[in-house]
């Protein structure tokens, strides 16, 4: 059986195998809870994993006030604090000359200006590179475990769904059902939503990224919930599910079919091995043929894991193939201004045979709610 300390040794180690730098300065909090199994949040003042590639040698730079969190779960050989008012770079580098690391690598989408400045102190811009990607690439293939801890997520998301249907919805406004969510979810054990929630009803739900407010669901319209879980172990969910409130129009169920069949397009499309871009081309073209097609206005999904959006990246230009182990999400949608909108968005475990990680029903008649 493998260890807690284990676990986050081997992805030291397959981060190190795939680089070619001397070390790797990981600035990322949830980076460096994958590496560690250690999460700070430290605002303004430095966090920083440091890896030795050659001997696999760890150390945390971390605020000495969160010395016991590093104590109960950091995983790494060295702790490294500084106080409020030292110079934490002064440290880094010093250990970095121990460790003779001619060639760093830093998160290129993350590192921030005035750090990389000070990195310059001691490297050229030449010694630095950006290891982004190998990283990414790593955090985007999930196991067995993991798999399990992201059903748990899309467990409490569920439930905490099917309580807010099961009970009245019309007359409540999009923010009270979004606080209701809210609690909900905490009553199922997570330790927070992983966004949002994202509660739009009637002409809202065209917004793709709106934001709950005071308006009052009433029969007739679109109720659009998209939302998520953190759960203890901080592993997310992220799912959509689109109501109409009362029996729907022509238009209303046209949309809704038209968005529904190119969800399931898309998870059909989504075997191991398939080009990213084709699960979009799948889903877009039943949107096309329906006449939406200038509706669905974003890519077909993403990936997910202990943050949000991770990759991969399933849109349109992405060649890349399916992996054993990406966690992905399928979500179409068609954004009618003035009218309305759909979306419908599952989460998915790649493997030998794909698993559909959501059940929540999603047939026109299963989300058609009664006034």
């Amino acid at each position: 059986m493998v260890t807690i300390t284990e676990k986050y040794e081997k992805r030291v180690e397959k981060l190190a195998e795939s680089l070619d730098v001397d070390a790797v300065v990981i600035t990322d909090p949830v980076n460096v809870f994958y590496f560690t199994g250690c999460f700070i949040e430290p605002h303004e003042r430095l966090l920083a994993l440091l890896i030795d590639v050659k001997t696999r040698d760890t150390a945390l730079m971390y605020p000495a006030l969160d010395q016991e969190i590093v104590n109960d779960q950091a995983t790494v050989t060295n702790h490294l604090p500084h106080n409020d008012g030292e110079d934490p770079f002064d440290r880094l580098f010093e250990h970095l000359g121990r460790a003779q690391a001619g060639i760093i690598g830093i998160e290129g989408a993350h590192m921030i200006y005035d750090r990389y400045q000070r990195l310059l102190d001691n490297y050229t811009a030449d010694q630095i590179r950006s290891v982004g990607k190998e990283i990414n690439v790593l955090r985007g293939r999930k196991d067995e475990e993991d798999k399990e801890k992201l059903q748990e997520a899309v467990g409490i998301t569920e439930k905490a769904l099917a309580d807010l249907v099961n009970g009245p919805v019309s007359g409540r406004t999009e923010k009270e059902i979004a606080d209701f969510l809210l609690q909900k979810v905490k009553e199922y054990g997570a330790t927070d939503v992983s966004f949002g929630p994202l509660v739009l009803a009637g002409e809202n739900a065209a917004l793709p990224h709106g934001r709950s407010g005071d308006t009052v669901v009433e029969p007739g319209d679109f109720l659009l919930i998209d939302f998520g879980v953190v759960t203890k172990d901080r592993y997310v969910s992220d799912m959509t599910r689109t109501f109409i409130i009362g029996e729907p129009t022509d238009e209303q169920a046209a949309i809704y079919n038209a968005v529904l069949k190119a969800n399931k397009a898309g998870i059909s499309q989504s075997r191991l091995g398939e080009q990213m871009n084709t699960l979009d081309r799948a889903a877009r073209d039943e949107i096309q043929k329906d006449g939406y097609g200038e509706y669905f206005t974003h890519r077909i999904g993403h990936g997910l894991g202990i943050g949000l959006h991770e990759q991969p990246s399933l849109d349109s230009q992405n060649t890349d193939k399916l992996e054993k182990g990406h966690v992905i999400t399928i979500e179409p949608g068609v954004y009618k201004a003035g009218f309305g909108g759909v979306r419908i968005e599952d989460m998915l475990y790649i493997d030998d045979e794909t698993q559909v990680l959501t059940s929540f029903p999603k047939d026109i008649e299963s989300i058609t709610i009664e006034v």
